[in-house]
């Protein structure tokens, strides 16, 4: 009776680990590249602004460490389609940051605020990577995650059910979406491709209600999870 109760206690709380590594997955946040904002900050908004050299030396020890930092990163779960685009702009970065460093080294003002400008443009282009570009899209691409990575492959059917059925409402959403000025140009393809999406995830629905067949449920899933790709590459 102990021995069953203890492997009902560690199953329970495998699960519960297991739950918590996928709620960490599905946030679109490299807490490295977070972090690496301090610096940018004082290098951008204060020293490259003022020209304050004295303020861009002082901080090259801390920039270094921070740029260290971004290197050993790990890119969240949601974001591993991103992972060969990330570590090429990674490589950009660290070349910046020697950059950066060689003009300290050299006493060189000009080059030291021509290369602040290279470091600030790379750190945006990153952020860029990590961060969704609509809010709906986001929301949408954290149930997806789950469904596509998990419950699809090991054929959870309960859960592809409530997943579906949460993707239902995202998709809505993602209809209803403001764009902003600089997506506005986009707009018509955007519609036309979210239009797109919700087809995808009804005809999901539908195979779905008609039963646990699993074949027929993993054509779906890829078959949505195209047209999510689709959408998602709208504002690249």
């Amino acid at each position: 009776m102990k021995k069953l109760f203890f492997v009902v206690i560690v199953s329970v709380f495998t699960i519960s680990i297991f739950a918590q590594d996928k709620s960490h997955e599905v946030v679109s946040e490299v807490k490295e590249l977070t972090d690496f904002h301090e610096v940018i900050y004082q290098i951008w908004h204060t020293g490259w602004a003022e020209k304050d050299i004295k303020l861009l030396s002082s901080v090259a020890p801390e920039l270094e460490k921070s740029g260290e930092s971004i290197v050993k990163a790990k890119l969240p779960g949601i974001l591993r389609d991103k992972k060969a685009k990330w570590e090429e702009n990674v490589k950009n970065l660290s070349a910046c940051i020697n950059e950066y460093k060689a003009a300290v080294t050299k006493k060189d003002s000009v080059g030291l605020l021509n290369a602040a400008e290279k470091l600030h443009t790379q750190y945006e282009i990153l952020v860029r990577i990590v961060k969704p570009k609509l809010k709906e899209i986001d929301a949408f691409h954290q149930v997806l995650y789950t469904l596509y990575h998990y419950y699809s492959p090991e054929n959870q059917y309960e859960k592809i059910k409530e997943a579906v059925g949460q993707l239902k409402e995202k998709v809505v959403d993602i209809s209803k979406a403001q764009l902003s000025a600089k997506q506005k140009a986009k707009e018509e393809t955007f519609k036309k491709l979210a239009t797109e999406l919700s087809a995808a995830v009804d005809k999901l629905e539908i195979v779905v209600n008609e039963g646990n067949n699993k074949k027929s449920i993993q054509e779906a899933v890829e078959n949505m999870h195209s047209k999510y790709e689709e959408l998602e590459k709208v504002f690249d």
